[in-house]
């Protein structure tokens, strides 16, 4: 009997746990809505902008569109169609909720987001992970009062060491194609319309 209160006991605050972190995360969406809402496209982007390192390429891709319209877009130009800009404001909520990080971003709505971008955001995405493994490994490897634990543990830090060299040479070899953009002279009117 006793065991059948705790277990009932321990789903109620399991449940309770699970509604109010979900009522937050929605809570928090209607406020990064409010804010982009109040916000104009062209501040939107160059939030984007600023957040990618300028890499225009990348905030394209991502919108499904070319550089030369978000530049334009950007740079206030051109306005963005109603339906670009709902895009726009969609994609601003989204970067807004992931603490302004475009590597999550692009990691969720980039097609050209690679294998090896995982590995190489990872100490960003999952700080707790990485660095716990990685100070687990010194750790052991500075056993040096256990000699199998020390090996392991420099085992250890020499694989990841070369995994993460195979994973920057692929991130070299196999980066994103540059976009072949048709629209550098006139403007897309799917995506943008002049002032």
């Amino acid at each position: 009997m006793k065991k059948i209160v705790y277990i009932s006991l321990m789903v109620l605050v399991g449940i309770i746990a699970l509604t109010s972190c979900s009522s937050d995360d929605a809570e928090k969406r209607l406020e990064f809505a409010k804010i982009v809402e109040t916000r104009t496209t062209q501040d939107l982007l160059n939030d984007l902008y600023v957040g990618s390192d300028a890499d225009v390429e990348a905030i394209a891709r991502i919108m499904n569109v070319t550089p030369s319209s978000i530049e334009r877009i950007r740079k206030g130009e051109t306005e963005p169609t109603a339906q670009f800009e709902e895009r726009i404001h969609e994609v601003a909520v989204y970067y807004m909720q992931n603490d302004q990080s475009f590597s999550k971003l692009q990691s969720v709505l980039d097609p050209e987001y690679g294998w090896y971008d995982t590995f190489l955001n990872a100490p960003s995405h999952h700080p707790w992970w990485f660095w716990g493994i990685n100070i687990g490994l010194l750790v052991l490897s500075a056993c040096a009062f256990f000699p199998p634990a020390s090996i392991v543990g420099g085992l250890g830090l020499l694989l990841e060491l070369l995994f993460y060299c195979v994973v920057w040479i692929s991130a070299w070899i196999c980066s994103p194609d540059k976009i072949q953009d048709s629209y550098t002279e006139t403007i897309n009117p799917t995506i943008e319309q002049l002032k």
